[in-house]
């Protein structure tokens, strides 16, 4: 049988299983058959009323919402393009987003000022709506289907473009090693404005499984209630949350042994002894963790219960995945030498948004350079040595360093500064933001952290802010002028 778009999957559950849940958020439990409907109902209007058509692109900002899932799977089935962001994107980052997507509408769930042919999703679940969509007969595998934006505001921020083969491949990957059913009840506490969260909701939904929302990763108790009320199979989370989780010595999870069939983690640093700690506490469950990027989605997966002696690697590719590691000038590198990780299978992405020069770069004769170093051993697995880019990883969310600098020079005490990701001194969000700042004037009085952390959070989402401010006498630099952020790490 033939590769299907995602959103065909899901609709063909409409259909096969329409009394089934497909998607339980607080009260309100959504059949396949009601998704359906809904979907058909937007894509109506969407059409209709706001002339969506293949290939315009919409952004949608949601937390994470039924209103989402089938206004996203409308857009999909007239040819149109989805770029999800979360919620509390800031304005001036959806500002630069809406200026270069140049998008059909921005749908939400409340309106931002400022914002062009912006639309809540109520306006597209119109029960007046009498006129049906005409969809597009055939929609193809290999066009668009989604534009996820990396991290940043600037020229820095990369828009990754997926086609709807890349999805299908990557849901169909994922669901093969996790083992997800359509018998599955997951709970879902990750985003769906990002690129995890969005990940999850497609493989649970194309198997025909039901999904759970219960947003909040910081929320032990909600997270707790959800995969006891609605008894969970499944439950998809970021080491951060997997550390709450375990912060009541383990207490909430042990009560799950029998219950959860398996766990999904993202793949930012966790450390050795938690998860040992996971697996003492879900003996009979199946803990993966993923390795991978926007641009190739899960490339590599480790099971924690059948590869214990390897819990220090990234695992192996994933199925129908292939990777390799090479030198500087791209040969094969020996086995167990350090090189650059590259990747090959449907699951990579086409392009970057607007930017051959950093396509060209990055994709070469089908493989995908994914700027990470690494190692890959006889037995066939991979070590991640290092993040080749400067990309601060808090709880699985991206902050590029850049970002929070361009904001911090513009106040009159600071002359300099860089940002660097530090591990959290707390375990939860696996990195901090900490900044080093130069002063202008050494002798003048210096702004406290109430006063930086307020510039920042008026332009920059609350997760971005510093953790810790610290006012160094310089920042180290190479001989180029390039800043040295690992020394700034090492910083005592």
């Amino acid at each position: 049988m033939s590769l299907q778009p995602v959103f065909q999957q899901i609709l063909a559950h409409a259909d096969g299983a329409a009394d089934k849940a497909a998607i339980i958020s607080g009260d309100q439990v959504l059949t396949y058959g009601e998704l359906g409907t809904r979907v058909t109902r937007s894509a109506a209007v969407l059409e209709n009323r706001f002339k969506v058509k293949p290939g315009d692109r919409v952004i949608l900002l949601t937390d994470s919402s039924s209103d989402f899932i089938a206004t996203y799977l409308a857009v999909h089935s007239l040819g149109g393009v989805c770029a999800p962001f979360s919620s509390d994107i800031a304005d001036d980052r959806l500002s630069r987003v809406v200026q270069r997507l140049s998008p059909r509408i921005v749908v939400s769930e409340t309106l931002r000022a400022g914002v062009q042919n912006h639309v809540r999703y109520s306006e597209l679940t119109d029960i007046h709506t009498t006129s049906a969509s005409t969809g597009v007969p055939g929609v193809s595998i290999d066009q668009t289907a989604d534009i996820l934006f990396t991290t940043g505001t600037t020229a820095r921020s990369k828009g990754v473009v997926l086609s709807h083969r890349a999805v299908a491949t990557a849901s169909a990957h994922i669901n093969a090693f996790i083992g997800t059913r359509a018998d599955d009840v997951e709970v879902l506490s990750l985003l769906l404005g990002h690129s995890f969260g969005l990940g999850r909701m497609r493989c649970v939904l194309s198997i025909g499984a039901t999904l759970v929302l219960a947003p909040g990763i910081v929320n032990a108790a909600k997270i707790t209630n959800a995969l006891l009320v609605h008894r969970a199979t499944g439950f998809a989370s970021v080491p951060a949350g997997i550390a709450i989780l375990l912060s009541d010595e383990g207490s909430s999870l042990s009560q799950f042994a029998g219950q959860l069939k398996y766990i999904e983690i993202g793949s930012s640093t966790m450390p050795l002894e938690r998860k040992l700690r996971l697996m003492r506490l879900l003996p009979n469950t199946r803990i993966c963790m993923h390795y991978g990027l926007t641009e190739a989605s899960r490339s590599a997966y480790i099971s924690f219960h059948d590869e214990k002696t390897k819990l220090d690697s990234i695992g192996r590719p994933s199925p129908g995945v292939e990777m390799r590691i090479v030198d500087r000038s791209g040969d094969a590198a020996d086995v167990g030498a350090e090189g650059h990780i590259e990747v090959r299978g449907d699951h990579l992405m086409t392009e970057y948004w607007q930017d051959p020069q950093l396509t060209a770069e990055t994709l070469r004769d089908g493989w995908l350079r994914t700027g990470d170093l690494g190692l890959a051993t006889a037995d066939g697995y991979y070590y991640l040595k290092a993040r080749s880019s400067d990309v601060i990883n808090v709880g699985g969310r991206k902050v590029m360093p850049q970002e929070i600098e361009e904001i911090l020079a513009t106040h009159p005490a600071i002359a300099e500064c860089a940002c660097v990701g530090i591990p959290d001194p707390q375990g939860l969000s696996g990195e901090i933001v900490s900044a080093y700042l130069v002063a202008r004037l050494p002798d003048a009085p210096l702004p406290g952290f109430p006063e930086l952390a307020k510039l920042l959070r008026q332009k920059l989402e609350p997760y971005k802010t510093p953790r810790q401010f610290r006012w160094v006498a310089e920042i180290p630099k190479s001989a180029s002028g390039k800043v040295l952020r690992r020394q700034l790490r090492d910083l005592k």
